[in-house]
């Protein structure tokens, strides 16, 4: 069934606390499914590369991604990650027909299908499409606050919460640059929370 009709048929509930959850965005995941471009990655391959412009949207189905930004160093900042059923891709800089502000590589061998915008928008519709971009501007706007608000433990553990094998699929320099630490103290943190537990 074409997602045009499966959300004609529905009045979507999409708060922005499980929008991940909705039925919308499990029908957005299945456009993708559907109609995307299967897309194979390898470690350290980008998806996107900041200051080009972008024009899809895509589903990682396995893998995992990085969002970063390269400081005048030479070193990488990681903002935010991507995993499996994430929507990826830099959708709101797609909307503003803006370069990417960031580049968007993977971290393991990835899988994801991706489609044009202009196609996720033809088959959503106009009220959808502000949908997605709301749910995907509140999911920016909560990594940022964790950011700036949260010390580094509990981001990690938060981290570790949603993805518990995650030393298994990247480096704890990777981990240590998204909790803006350097991999010393990522290991002082862990050796610290080690000896917590009963």
């Amino acid at each position: 069934m074409a997602i045009l009709s499966i959300l004609l048929q529905k009045n979507f509930p999409m708060t922005y606390l499980d929008y991940t959850d909705s039925d919308f965005y499990i029908a957005i995941k299945q456009l993708l499914l559907e109609r995307g471009k299967k897309v194979e990655l390898g470690r350290g391959d980008l998806l996107c590369q900041a200051g080009e412009m972008a024009s899809c949207l895509g589903l990682l189905v396995s893998g995992s991604l990085k969002y970063f930004y390269t400081l005048t160093n030479g070193h990488e900042r990681i903002v935010s990650f991507s995993f499996t059923g994430d929507l990826v891709g830099n959708y709101s800089c797609i909307r503003q027909h803006a370069p990417c502000l960031l580049d968007i590589a993977a971290i393991e061998s990835s899988v994801i299908y991706q489609l044009p915008v202009k196609q996720v928008d033809a088959a959503i519709g106009l009220d959808y499409r502000a949908k997605l971009a709301e749910a995907l501007c509140y999911q920016l706007l909560k990594s940022t606050i964790d950011d700036y608000c949260q010390p580094p433990e509990e981001r990690y553990l938060a981290l570790t919460e949603r993805f518990p094998d995650i030393h298994n699929r990247m480096t704890n320099r990777t981990i240590a640059s998204y909790l803006g630490i350097t991999p010393e103290s990522l290991s002082r943190l862990r050796k610290r929370l080690l000896t917590r537990q009963p």
